[in-house]
């Protein structure tokens, strides 16, 4: 099985003091799966950097897409403690989408990306719709990497398919169409935000005319936390 990508984005809203929202995140959501899931390899969290909604953003790199499946990882949401299921209730967003790996440009020395001892201190992500089937978004994805690798400040850049999702919160409707997400998704590490301004990243973040940029975020790095995969909780 390929590997794995979780992404959720959250918004605390009226219902939920900021400092109740670090808390749980820090001290019960993020380690009940970095501290006993082997198949969490990293975890990190950011705030928005571009003054949008949802406020803050949690990553996490996953051995297997088959861990999403699998009864270790599906029994924290099933049987959440009563903080937890209480909080959750309240939120006004908590969109949850989990990826299947695609493609990365490589490992850079710069960064660690998500791990605690020099992590990526920035983020730029792009949901992508992209006509055709997943070749397609293979190509427009290699056109991409060698465009970007010519961009100062430019340090990584990986990019997933949306196996699946689930928006829950107080802001969502129900409205089905709620629900749709872009299917792609590139995930740019940079050492400034200010590249994502640089005429040479939007040109070589958007390739082609086929491909369409749904949504672009820019993020600060909140927290990279220690894991049981690497040895370090």
């Amino acid at each position: 099985m390929p590997l794995g990508f979780l992404l959720v984005t959250a918004e605390p809203g009226a219902q939920v003091a900021l400092e109740e929202f670090q808390d749980w995140y820090n001290n019960e959501h993020v380690p009940l799966r970095l501290n006993h899931l082997p198949s969490f390899l990293t975890g990190a969290r950011f705030s928005a950097a571009d003054s949008l909604t949802p406020s803050w953003l949690a990553v996490y790199d996953i051995d297997d897409t088959a861990t999403f499946q699998h009864e270790s990882y599906t029994r924290l949401r099933a049987n959440r403690s009563p903080r937890e299921g209480n909080l959750v209730q309240r939120l006004e967003l908590l969109d949850r989408r989990t990826y299947e790996f695609v493609a990365d440009s490589g490992e850079s020395a710069l960064t660690s990306s998500y791990k605690p001892t020099n992590p990526t201190n920035f983020l730029i992500t792009h949901w992508i719709n992209i006509p055709g089937n997943d070749a397609a978004f293979r190509a427009w994805t290699d056109e991409a990497f060698r465009a970007l690798k010519g961009v100062e400040g430019w340090v990584r850049t990986r990019t997933y398919k949306c196996i699946d999702n689930l928006k829950t919160g107080s802001s969502v409707p129900k409205d089905p169409q709620a629900q749709i997400v872009p299917k792609y998704l590139a995930v740019h590490e940079v050492l400034s935000l200010a590249v994502a301004e640089l005429p040479a990243f939007v040109a070589a973040s958007n390739p082609g005319s086929t491909a369409k940029i749904e949504e672009r975020r820019t993020w600060n790095l909140y927290r990279a936390y220690p894991s049981v995969a690497q040895g370090n909780v």
